[in-house]
């Protein structure tokens, strides 16, 4: 009898004491890991982006490295959160009648150049990666913010247009859009 009261009483210990501290000699109670400093920070696992963890299980948490934020694993349906605790983008209209393409498009030659936007009253808030493709040219807005007030939304474009005239875009980004720009390739 004293046998199984002895065991009982360290196993029991050890289900109450089977918190882990790190930095402190008492963690709380409620939690499995205390990190008890007061002068260092959690650092995550930088992780190039979402698509490199293998096997995502809920509560999971990364700094994603590609858009510089730290997304969590979770919902029902799990899945990758967006950026947390940033604030989407949104501007208040594109001026759209002063976007423009540079350098000049001719078809069959090797393009790489971009198309600016300009905006009013952006907030500051992000935006995500943007890519599409049209007439064999690439777009690619990288992820960012919005300045507060004016700015210019800046796409990158490469590759070779596949035909000649006037290629009209639709960008739709912070809320707003822009239908119809055109860029000329020359024949």
């Amino acid at each position: 009898m004293n046998k199984y009261m002895t065991l009982m009483l360290i196993m029991m210990g050890n289900f109450a004491f089977s918190q882990v501290g790190i930095g402190t000699p008492t963690p709380h109670t409620g939690s499995d890991l205390d990190l008890g400093a007061t002068d260092k920070a959690l650092y995550l696992n930088r992780t190039a982006n979402t698509a490199s963890i293998n096997d995502p299980q809920p509560g999971m948490m990364i700094y994603d490295v590609s858009e510089h934020c730290i997304k969590a694993y979770q919902d029902n349906p799990p899945k990758w959160s967006d950026c947390m605790d940033s604030v989407s983008g949104v501007v208040s209209g594109f001026t759209c009648g002063s976007a423009s393409f540079k350098p000049t498009a001719a078809q069959g030659a090797t393009y790489s150049g971009t198309l600016t936007i300009p905006y009013t009253g952006g907030n500051g808030g992000t935006y995500p990666v943007q890519s599409f493709t049209q007439n064999g040219l690439i777009f690619t807005l990288t992820a960012g913010n919005f300045s507060i007030g004016n700015g210019n939304l800046v796409y990158t474009i490469n590759g070779t247009p596949a035909t000649s005239g006037a290629m009209s875009l639709n960008i739709i980004a912070g809320g707003k859009s822009c239908i119809g720009l055109i860029l000329p390739v020359s024949p």
